[in-house]
This record gives structure tokens, C-alpha cells and sequence, in this order.
């Protein structure tokens, strides 16, 4: 059975909705895979005292430290080992767990993996990757912003990780791969996506070439590569948008067709965004996560590591031709 080590007090929320999600996600796991809770032992085991939890699929490990939302990623990582989000990744890196998930400081939570699990071979940097809806189901999109100043080998290698994720995850066939631009011709938009444009264009993936979010919304493509300054904006901006369907359509959204867009535009439903490129499985939930929020990001960790993906990438990598110097 697979283990999923969950930071019980990151988040705005913690450490009472994410003991909560790890209930709800194992009584939901069918026995899939079970949960550490890492935290101050003390209160983590209160929270889940009030919840009545009476099952063994939730186990908890001693880490009292704690780590602010805006504390500098490096220093967490040297100065809170006993914090829960680093010990929850330690434990990935000891074999003890096959996945670590937290909703604290995303930037500590990418540095700690980073650091501690470190990066598939031919991965330049690791990238947040998150399924978002369009008409025509979840495309993946990468990078959400765990890099803001990027490459053209990055966006490249993304797009090869985004490619094995779609395929062993999604369960898409010789995925479409394309490249978030302001228009559709070859030479449109800055230098760093001109010159991406000719890099995939020539490499072995099933490029669909520059694709306008319009288009993304439309289906166009199961795999959307961008720069992680852009797609942070377009991911929050769809959150945006999810809230303002909310509060103007409210009612409405408790029809059959309303029902469709909670399902896809409602991050509660998608839990987290996968760091993906590890040698590892990290994922970063919401820092508003409630208990919904957080069963979903479990069972995301749970898919990525039993569909042994990483393993899947670093084969793909393997294969690649190495970049000129």
C-alpha cells in the first residue's frame, strides 16, 4: 500500500481542514493508500480526535516546527528540518512515503523537493503542473509559476513531462502538445516563445503549435506549455472567473450543465498542482485548501506515484537528444 505524507499545518486553513481532508480521503482510499499526518503531535492528534476517526489508515509523525507562508524557501529548508512541509518530503526521501503533499509555502515545498528528492536527469527545472478544464475536458497546463523567468530548453522539457503525464494519467493518445502565445503564426509573440515555437516543431512530440487561451478553452490541445509567469496569471484568472460564475450564477449552477462547470472550474475539485520533473512526487495544494480541497490533492498524489510517472518520464528524457552547449 502505497503512503502519502500530508503537511497537517500548512495552509490558511490548518491544521483543522487539513486534518478533516485527510479523513474524508481515507475513508474514501478503499484501502489505495494511507496517510502520514506531520505536525506538532500533540494538536494533530486533538484535531483528529474531533473528528472520530477511528480507522489505521492515518498515522501521525512528530514535527513541531512551523513555517509562515512568507518565510524565504531556502531558509526553511536549512533552519525548520522538524517543520511538517520539509518532513513530509524527508520522508519521501527515505523511502517512508511515495508522496508528499502540502498547502503551506509553495516556494519551501518546491526548494525542499528540489533539494531533497532532486530532478529527473535532462529535467533543466521542475515545473507546476495543473489539469484545468476546457470545453472538451482537463488539458494540463506547465508552467503555473514555479518558474517566472524561463528558458526555451525549459518550456521544451516541460512539454516532453507534460506529454508522459498525459498519456499514463489523462490517458490521452499521442497527446497534443501546444504552446500558449498571443496568435497562432510561427513567429508571433516574444523571443523566448518564437524560439520554443521551432524547438517543438522539431521535436518528436505531436505539437499542435502556438495556442491563444480562446482556443485552450476550446479543446484545442491536452497539454498547454507556457512560462510560468504567464500561466500563474491565466490559472488565477480562471480562478477568478470560477468565483464570479458563483456569485452571479449561483442557482444556476446546481443544473445538469452547471453541475459540468463546478466539476471543472472548482479548484476544490483538483486538489493540487503537481511539481512535476522530480525524481518524486510533490504536490502543492491551495493555500485556501478546505477539507475537499485536500482529499483531492491526496488522491491526486496517489494517482501520480502508483502510475509510477516519474519513472515514465525520466525514460522519456533518457531518450531525448541532449541540448548543444
Amino acid at each position: 500500500m502505497l503512503k502519502v505524507a500530508l503537511d497537517a499545518m500548512g495552509g490558511d486553513k490548518a491544521p483543522g481542514e487539513i486534518v478533516r481532508g485527510a479523513v474524508m480521503a481515507a475513508e474514501g482510499s478503499e484501502g489505495r493508500y494511507s496517510i502520514v499526518l506531520a505536525g506538532p503531535e500533540a494538536l494533530v492528534r486533538e484535531e483528529l480526535a474531533k473528528t472520530g476517526y477511528k480507522g489505521d489508515l492515518i498515522e501521525v509523525v512528530d514535527a513541531p516546527q512551523l513555517v509562515a507562508m512568507d518565510e524565504h524557501p531556502a531558509a526553511v529548508l536549512k533552519t525548520k528540518p522538524d517543520s511538517g512541509l520539509v518532513k513530509c518530503v524527508a520522508l519521501q526521501k527515505a523511502g517512508l512515503v511515495q508522496a508528499s503533499v502540502s498547502a503551506g509555502n509553495s516556494g519551501a515545498m518546491m526548494a525542499s523537493c528540489m533539494m531533497l528528492l532532486g530532478r529527473i536527469p535532462g529535467v533543466s527545472r521542475p515545473a507546476i503542473a495543473a489539469e484545468v478544464p476546457s470545453m472538451k475536458g482537463p488539458v494540463l497546463m506547465l508552467d503555473c509559476g514555479a518558474n517566472v523567468d524561463n528558458k526555451p530548453q525549459q518550456l521544451v522539457d516541460w512539454a516532453h513531462c507534460g506529454a508522459v503525464y498525459a498519456e499514463a494519467v489523462m490517458g490521452k493518445q499521442n497527446p497534443r502538445v501546444g504552446l500558449l502565445n498571443i496568435g497562432e503564426e510561427e513567429k508571433k509573440g516574444p523571443e523566448l516563445e518564437v524560439t520554443v515555437h521551432q524547438m517543438l516543431k522539431a521535436s518528436s512530440l505531436n505539437f499542435v503549435g502556438n495556442v491563444e487561451p480562446g482556443e485552450y478553452l476550446r479543446g484545442g490541445t491536452d497539454v498547454l506549455v507556457t512560462g510560468g509567469f504567464s500561466g500563474n496569471l491565466l490559472l488565477k484568472t480562471m480562478e477568478g472567473v470560477y468565483e464570479v460564475f458563483v456569485r452571479l450564477f449561483g442557482d444556476a449552477l446546481s443544473s445538469s450543465k452547471g453541475a459540468g462547470i463546478v466539476e471543472g472550474w472548482n479548484y476544490d475539485k483538483q486538489g493540487g498542482a503537481l511539481l512535476i520533473g522530480l525524481q518524486g512526487t510533490g504536490i502543492i495544494a491551495h493555500g485556501r485548501a478546505e477539507a475537499p480541497a485536500i482529499k483531492a490533492a491526496l488522491e491526486q498524489a496517489w494517482k501520480f506515484a502508483s502510475g509510477d510517472v516519474s519513472r515514465k518520464i525520466a525514460e522519456r528524457m533518457a531518450a531525448q537528444p541532449q541540448p548543444q552547449a
